[in-house]
């Protein structure tokens, strides 16, 4: 039997989940009850983030399952970002329900994690029950990156494989963004049909956010076919969302969706 914290509750295990050609993801999962609670990070991010470690102490406080992962290529896990396709880390996502997860599960996916949450979902009907995104971003491949490149940008990514982006988080580190996940994405788009899940989702979108529009939020609840859908539109809100009150609003939120499944 697992050594436990002073709280009775099992400490948070670290590990390396095994891919395929010699990848490997990192992980940290708390073991608890269910329904579990699965966190996808953003593009750039990591699972160290404010969110995944607030839904974390969350988690333990209940004795809930959690489980948080790095994406190939982000934080601890091997590759590059830029090596990284929308079908991987999907892939990702699905291999981590598979194998580190038992019984239903809520995921919760920020930015980017939200597109793959929805994914995964897809693939996973039967294992997902129930959804929060956070400035969720399905197909901003397309409408955020492609929609808005100029036409040098675009010769650019066509004539040598790629393009560089301004980060405004970290101006000496711009995004390389290649053609593959331009490509790729194409092959992964959401919002361009109904998108088949029937589990209860929550959308917390800020209205400030200037990375993915506010109204991204209310097309992705037009498009879902479950009927139990709410969006939480944060008139100050950023694309982070990771002030003291939204960190709250987003446990509130994740606990009563759990609670309720």
């Amino acid at each position: 039997m697992a050594d436990k914290d002073m709280d009775g509750v099992p400490p948070i295990a670290a590990g390396i989940l095994a891919r395929d050609f010699g990848a490997s993801i990192a992980y940290k999962r708390l073991s608890g009850k269910g329904p579990g609670i699965v966190f996808l990070h953003g593009f750039h991010s990591d699972m160290e983030g404010t969110k995944a470690l607030a839904l974390e102490a969350m988690c333990r406080a209940q004795g809930r399952a959690f489980v948080r992962f790095d994406l190939f290529g982000h934080g601890i896990s091997s590759g590059k970002v830029e090596d990284g396709s929308i079908s991987r880390w999907a892939e990702d996502a699905v291999a981590v329900l598979d194998q580190l997860t038992e019984g239903p599960q809520v995921l919760v996916g920020s930015s980017l994690g939200g597109w793959l949450a929805l994914l995964a979902a897809l693939r996973r009907r039967d294992r997902v029950a129930g959804l929060v995104g956070v400035a969720a971003a399905p197909d901003f491949t397309e409408d955020l990156m492609w929609a808005d490149f100029t036409d040098q940008q675009r010769r650019d990514l066509l004539e040598q494989g790629f393009v560089t982006l301004e980060n405004c988080y970290e101006p000496e580190n711009p995004w390389i963004v290649p053609r593959l996940l331009i490509e790729d994405g194409r092959n992964n788009l959401l919002l361009v049909d109904q998108i088949n899940l029937s589990c209860p989702v929550r959308l917390i979108q800020g209205q400030k956010d200037e990375d993915v529009p506010w109204q991204t939020a209310l097309k992705i609840a037009d498009r879902l076919e479950s009927a139990d859908v709410e969006v939480i539109l944060v008139k100050d809100g950023d694309h982070r969302l990771s002030r003291d009150h939204d960190l709250e609003r987003l446990v509130a939120v994740v606990e009563r969706l759990v609670t309720a499944i």
